[in-house]
């Protein structure tokens, strides 16, 4: 007790260093090919998500002098702004003039010359790479394009963006504001807030439950007492290790408060039985854990392996949410067995933990229950064959699905700003690709290779609908437009291969410069293309990247390698990792607990039996979520691992009490009528906690938070009808003739015993 008081003393001291975050790139998957292409990518140019979109909207043309005069100030001051590397605007922007005299540009606005504004207006809309891009087609909508720098510490990211709102509001009028920085903090406020809900939420249910369960304050303050030790050490073990609090962590107090109590339940449940048959307090105490600690061990073992395998994932936040939990799982487990026989030890009055609730009622209940399932075997036999049917069929309808700010309620003021950009320009949603001189060839600035660039660069813009595009191509057109005196209609690539070597060879000294080299390196030999998509969900850019390899594939490029990387696709290639990972998680995660069953029992019938009551829940949950059509993302596939794990603790505390009755001499009809009045009102206590406790997950605003609780919370419901409608049935398929008895289990047998 002096040890866990000085290691608890130490870990209250650590959560104060606790920090939080949440950064889209943590989910990319790691140690993979497309991660470690990204990385390489994004070092050669720039990060695709270091910017800032910042939308102007009026209700009449932006060509109005005074106007446009406004939005050249506001940019010069987002220009002035601490970390901000480029602000790019219509206003500011200049047509480069290529000439015997070297580089003059021309303004696309000539504030000097306001007169001429129609004549700008129509030459801005000549140029294909403005409009959608930085300006709406009618012409009342702008958008400012801010560049800053990448991996910005929080402290930083914050100012920035508190900098940027405060030039937005001394701007006045209708505006939005579209990028990583603001959306990662809005997530973090989130996070932060519903991380204490949570555990408000948990610890008042919790508290509840324990109430009705024993009615006095020390059965309330006994359980909480062990349950909060665990999460405050849990917590405590993050902020010690440098693990922040993120998106995925916020399930865990909520977890560990439910899956905590449920070691606490069966213990003291065991205790006062014991206290009640006449036992003295020590011998109640060794009884108890005689008869239900193995199996609080087991379900300890079999619960903390169900989320290490979410190990398997390449997604490092639902990495480090299976380690943390796995450890609050074991710390749970070891004040269960300290903390708590400590305690019932030195309470005065052992029947302040008796259970509030008649025990001839619960033994009169489960009697009737388990009459009337023998009555009715052959039903629950071929009623679970026909929900096992029925979920196989919804399975096959569920679909992967992955959005930006999908989480957020479509009201969020961050989503009304995302449609703004999606309606009147191009889209949030970056694409990028890269372009690579094919085997053999040394540049992609070839006449050859440029025929093909544009096959590419059609396909890109009209069938996979890519706005703001730029690309090596974009940067050519530009050169060309130079050197005929910036004039609009120059902009467009030479027609004759010796007017496109000229071109390239008056071009070639300057692709040094930094505006050049964001899109072209030095030597010729990668090139970027990227553009932005209207955001329509990963199932519909899935689509569009299946017509893109298809034409591709068709295309047979001779000249050029092409690849599309970025953020955004690493993102969506995330959801289609994670159901792989998570199938090789929950696979392991069975073979884990057919292996714990196996040595208990020496029995491969058992091993059998221990699965198929627990996995049916799950089919049927997965099929309710392709009938309802609820699709398939990154945090939501994760409730299948968390869910067999911690319902196959009443598995484990049914058959493990089963096999102490029948160590007794018992037949298998005594010790499975046993067993069930036995267990089973703890299995219900326990498992209405536990799916109560994950219900208040459907209080997040987070979409996914959501659909794991309320997910969660079915398949306990369903594994806990199927432990007690299905299992004694399976056993006595699987085990009737081989008991004690000659003939096969007659419910008459139940009665008689």
């Amino acid at each position: 007790m002096l040890f866990l008081l000085l290691v608890t003393v130490y870990l209250v001291a650590e959560c104060r260093n606790i920090q939080f975050d949440y950064n889209f790139e943590h989910f990319f998957p790691v140690e993979s090919d497309d991660a470690a292409y990204y990385y390489s990518f994004r070092e050669q140019f720039e990060s695709d998500n270091a910017f800032f979109l910042i939308g102007l909207e009026r209700d009449k043309s932006v060509f109005e002098p005074e106007y446009l005069k406004r939005v050249a100030q506001l940019r010069t001051d987002l220009k002035e702004l601490a970390h901000v590397k480029s602000v790019t605007s219509i206003t500011h922007l200049k047509t480069p003039v290529v000439n015997s005299f070297g580089i003059t540009e021309i303004p696309l606005i000539d504030f000097e010359h306001l007169e001429n504004l129609p004549a700008d207006s129509a030459r801005i809309f000549s140029t294909p790479v403005f409009e959608g891009n930085l300006i709406s087609a009618d012409s009342k909508k702008l958008t400012l394009y801010l560049r800053h720098e990448d991996q910005l510490p929080k402290s930083t990211a914050d100012s920035l963006l508190l900098g940027i709102e405060s030039k937005l509001k001394q701007f006045g009028g209708k505006t939005h504001l579209m990028g990583k920085l603001r959306s990662e903090k809005a997530y973090l406020g989130k996070t932060q807030q519903e991380l204490l809900l949570f555990m408000s939420l948990s610890f008042v249910l919790v508290t509840f439950f324990l109430w009705l369960t024993f009615r006095n304050l020390w059965g309330v303050l006994v359980p909480l007492s062990v349950v909060v030790l665990s999460i405050i050490w849990t917590i405590g073990i993050m902020a010690a290790t440098g693990k922040p609090i993120d998106i995925m962590i916020i399930l865990m107090p909520c977890i560990l408060f439910v899956v905590g109590m449920s070691d606490v339940i069966h213990i003291t449940s065991q205790f006062y039985e014991k206290i009640e048959a006449g036992f003295k307090r020590i011998d109640a105490i060794r009884l108890a854990l005689q008869e239900v600690g193995f199996a609080t061990f087991l379900t300890c073992i079999s619960t903390a392996v169900a989320f290490l395998t979410l190990n398997t994932t390449s997604i490092q936040p639902i990495r480090d949410f299976g380690t943390y939990t796995a450890i609050g799982v074991v710390v749970a487990y070891i004040f269960s067995i300290t903390l708590l026989p400590f305690i019932l030890l030195r309470v005065k009055n052992p029947d302040k933990f008796r259970i509030h609730s008649s025990q001839a009622r619960w033994d009169g209940f489960l009697r009737g229950t388990l009459r009337a399932i023998f009555k009715r075997k052959a039903l629950v036999i071929w009623g679970s064959v026909g929900v096992l049917i029925f979920s196989v069929a919804g399975i096959n309808r569920i679909e992967i699905n992955n959005s930006v700010l999908d989480d957020l309620d479509e009201k969020d003021p961050i989503k009304e700003d995302f449609r703004f950009f999606d309606e009147y320009f191009s889209g949030v949603r970056g694409f990028e690709m890269s372009v690579k001189p094919a085997a053999g060839k040394t540049s992609i600035l070839t006449w050859e290779s440029v025929q093909e660039l544009q096959k590419l660069e059609f396909f890109l813009e009209n069938t996979y609908q890519t706005g703001a595009l730029v690309s090596p191509l974009g940067l050519l057109r530009g050169f060309n437009q130079a050197t005929h005196d910036g004039i609009a209609e120059w902009y467009k690539l030479p027609e004759t291969r010796i007017q496109f070597d000229s071109l390239v060879k008056t071009m070639r000294p300057f692709l040094g410069r930094k505006e050049i080299r964001l899109f072209l390196s030095r030597d010729e030999k990668i090139g970027r293309i990227t553009g932005r998509i209207k955001d329509k969900g990963s199932k519909a850019v899935g689509k569009k990247n299946t017509k893109l390899e298809r034409f591709i594939q068709d295309a047979s490029f001779k000249q050029i390698e092409v690849r599309v990387t970025g953020s955004s696709d690493l993102i969506d290639k995330s959801n289609s990792y994670l159901t792989e990972n998570m199938l090789q998680g929950l696979s392991l995660d069975i073979a884990v607990l057919m292996l714990i069953i196996g040595l208990i029992f020496r029995s491969w019938r058992m091993m059998l039996l221990s699965i198929l009551p627990n996995l049916l829940p799950l089919c049927m949950v997965a099929g309710l979520m392709g009938w309802a059509g609820i699709e398939m993302k990154v945090t939501i596939s994760i409730i299948f691992s968390i869910a067999f794990g911690i319902a196959v603790d009443d598995t484990l505390h049914l058959l493990s009490r089963l096999k102490i009755e029948m160590a007794k001499g018992q037949s298998l009809p005594v010790a499975l009528k046993t067993t069930y009045l036995s267990t089973g009102k703890a299995m219900i206590l326990t498992a209405m906690v536990i799916a109560a406790g994950f219900s208040t997950l459907m209080l997040s605003d987070f979409k996914s938070t959501f659909y794991v609780g309320m997910m969660i919370s079915v398949t306990l419901i369903f594994a806990l009808i199927a432990e007690l409608v299905l299992m004694p049935v399976l056993l006595v398929v699987l085990f009737g003739k081989k008991s004690t008895q000659k003939k096969p289990i007659q419910v008459a047998d139940l009665e008689n015993n």
